[in-house]
């Protein structure tokens, strides 16, 4: 939707990424009604918060704003909305965008996780809005993620819970572990290619290598296969943490059309070769997809 909305108040929702920072106006019943992006900074904090100043500016031009939520892809206080990690921003960390831009303009904000933004915008208008215990699973350079039980997001005791990336999944022929985020991820799938094919890693990414298998390379082929092992191999992992009744899987990957039918296919040979009851996942894709994170923020600024 395009223009201004008159004297309808609405929320400015800000997507900070390790690439753009995206920004919506969304309304109070989770319906974006414009989007935004800018190219993300990346090494200099005071360059940052210039774009989110022309962010704000951009959100007050298009509607009258109830308040400013963040979402942020790092640990983050989510009673101060102090970023505690440098996450995909190396210098994030100690800082509070949230808190200069609801100081500098004067609305209320709030900041949270971006895995958790994400399972929040799930939770309250996509696909695990009639679920009480959720996991939500990204997939991208790594895996992340939330821990939703009893319809709450749970940031465990170092803010820590989500982060299934670090899931151990495998071994080297030397001993050294290996985690999801290593062999499971859309990157580990682009390194592994490279590595078997000879080809430059910088030039490839995860959609040219399923379309290299969708064409019939034998070598692609085989890096996808174990790519869905892999993952299916981190979600049975998961739903035994916990027993979920349902785990979200969103990244651009998970849009692929066969996205579900290769996991449950994996899941087929996982539980033919395991002995005794096991509670098999039941999986689908984010419904709000990329918008998940947006939605989330504002629900996150609602509840507090």
């Amino acid at each position: 939707m395009e223009g201004t909305w008159g004297d309808t108040m609405n929320y400015l929702a800000i997507d900070i990424g390790g690439s753009a920072i995206k920004s919506a106006i969304v309304d109070a019943d989770g319906n974006i009604l414009e989007k935004n992006s800018h190219p993300t900074p990346l090494t200099n904090f005071d360059d940052f918060m210039a774009v989110l100043y022309q962010v704000v500016e951009w959100g007050e031009s298009r509607s009258l704003l109830k308040g400013i939520a963040v979402s942020q892809p790092c640990a983050t206080d989510t009673d101060t909305a102090e970023a505690l990690s440098e996450g995909a921003l190396i210098y994030i960390k100690n800082t509070n965008p949230a808190r200069l831009l609801g100081e500098k303009y004067g609305y209320p904000y709030a900041a949270e996780n971006d895995g958790n933004c994400a399972a929040l915008g799930e939770l309250w208008v996509g696909g695990a809005k009639d679920a009480r215990n959720v996991a939500l699973v990204v997939c991208g350079s790594g895996i992340g993620g939330a821990v939703i039980i009893d319809r709450k997001i749970i940031p465990g005791h170092r803010r820590f819970a989500g982060e299934f990336g670090f899931f151990i999944t495998g071994f080297e022929l030397d001993g050294t572990p290996v985690n999801w985020s290593a062999n499971g991820s859309t990157l580990a799938l682009v390194k592994d290619y490279a590595k078997r094919s000879g080809k430059n890693a910088d030039k490839l990414n995860g959609k040219l290598v399923f379309e290299a298998a969708d064409r019939g390379d034998e070598v692609a082929t085989l890096c996808v296969t174990r790519f869905f092992k892999n993952f299916a191999y981190g979600l049975h992992n998961l739903q035994h943490v916990y027993d979920p009744e349902l785990i979200l899987i969103g990244g651009a990957v998970s849009n692929r059309h066969d996205f579900i039918e290769k996991i449950e296919a994996q899941f087929d040979i996982l539980y033919q070769q395991l002995f005794g009851f096991m509670s098999r996942p039941t999986i689908q894709r984010c419904e709000k997809g990329a918008d998940a994170n947006l939605i989330g923020a504002v629900y996150h600024l609602l509840q507090k």
